[in-house]
C-alpha cells in the first residue's frame, strides 16, 4: 500500500514507484522525503531536479556529508494531442468542474484514452530518473525520496500532473474556459482558476519551497479583523452552482492544513454544528 500521500491521485502516483523498486530501497527512500534531505529543489518544464543530502558512513570511507544530483523526467504528450485532449475534457461537466477547482477527476484517464501516454505513470517507460550516487540500482533511495516529495506536492497542486505530461496549466485552464460549461462556471463564480504560477519554462518551487515567508503583522491583523464581503443582488436567494465554492477551491489538503483528515470534511462538520446551533436561536 502506497504511503506518504493523502489524495487518490497521489497514492496512484506512488504506486507506480512501488512497481519499479525493490522493497528495501523503497523503505529507505521514505526517510529521504523529509525537508532536511533536500538542499535544492526545482521543477522546470515538467522536469524535477534536486540536490539530495546523503549520509556520512565511515564504513564506506564517506567522512563528509555527500550531496547527490537527482533528476526525474516524465514522458510528455505532444502538443498536438493535448489540443484534442483539452477539447474532449471540455465536453464533460464533471471533468471541467473538478479541474477548474484544482482536483483530478476520478475518470480523467477516459479523456486520454486515445493517447499512448496516460496522465498518471503506469510503467517504467513513463519515468526516467537518474542520480549521481554510487548505487547501481535505478531508481535508488534518493530518487524514491524525491518521488515521495513530489507526491506530497500533488496532494495540494494536482495540476502538476499535467505539467509533467507537457501542458502548461494556463493553457489547460484557457482551453477549459472556452467550453460551454467552463464559460458558465467562470461567469457564475468569477475567477476561480487555480493559481497559474509561472509557465513551463520558468522554475517552480525553487530553490526550496518549504520555507515560506512570514505574513506581515498588518496582514495578520487585517485577516482577523476581517472585512465584509460585497454582496450582489440575488445572492441570498440564488442557489449556488457549486456548494462551498471558495472552500473547495483550496482542495482537501491546502498548504496550511497539516492534518491527515480532509480540510473540506472538517469544515463540513464545523458548519453543520454551527447551523444546528443557529437553528435553535430565537
Amino acid at each position: 500500500m502506497a504511503v506518504g500521500s493523502k489524495t487518490w491521485w497521489g497514492r496512484r502516483f506512488l504506486r507506480s514507484l512501488e512497481n519499479l523498486m525493490d522493497p528495501g530501497r523503497l523503505s529507505r527512500g521514505r526517510s529521504y522525503r523529509l525537508p532536511h534531505r533536500r538542499k535544492k529543489f526545482e521543477i522546470r518544464k515538467g522536469t524535477v531536479t534536486a540536490t539530495m543530502v546523503g549520509n556520512i558512513n565511515p564504513y564506506f570511507e564517506v567522512y563528509e556529508t555527500p550531496y547527490y544530483r537527482v533528476k526525474i523526467e516524465f514522458e510528455r504528450i505532444p502538443a498536438t494531442r493535448w489540443t484534442a485532449i483539452v477539447k474532449r475534457l471540455g465536453t464533460n461537466a464533471d471533468w471541467v468542474t473538478h479541474l477548474i477547482l484544482g482536483e483530478v477527476p476520478p475518470t480523467i484517464e477516459e479523456a486520454l484514452k486515445d493517447s499512448p501516454v496516460k496522465l498518471l505513470p503506469r510503467s517504467r517507460k513513463d519515468i526516467k530518473s537518474s542520480c549521481s550516487c554510487p548505487d547501481w540500482a535505478n531508481p535508488c533511495k534518493h530518487v524514491a525520496g524525491l518521488y515521495y516529495h513530489v507526491a506530497s506536492l500533488l496532494d495540494r497542486d494536482p495540476l502538476l500532473l499535467f505539467e509533467f505530461r507537457g501542458i502548461d496549466r494556463s493553457t489547460l485552464m484557457k482551453g477549459l474556459s472556452k467550453s460551454e460549461f467552463g464559460r458558465a462556471l467562470s461567469a457564475r463564480a468569477g475567477n476561480i482558476h487555480p493559481k497559474l504560477g509561472p509557465s513551463l519554462d520558468e522554475p517552480r518551487y525553487s530553490p526550496v519551497e518549504e520555507h515560506e515567508p512570514d505574513m506581515p503583522t498588518d496582514d495578520l491583523r487585517a485577516f482577523w479583523r476581517g472585512t465584509p464581503l460585497p454582496r450582489e443582488e440575488g445572492d441570498a436567494t440564488d442557489d449556488a452552482l457549486i456548494p462551498a465554492l471558495l472552500l473547495r477551491r483550496e482542495g482537501d489538503y491546502p498548504e496550511f492544513w497539516h492534518r491527515e483528515n480532509s480540510f473540506l470534511d472538517a469544515m463540513e462538520g464545523i458548519y453543520g454544528r454551527v447551523a444546528k446551533r443557529l437553528a435553535k436561536l430565537p
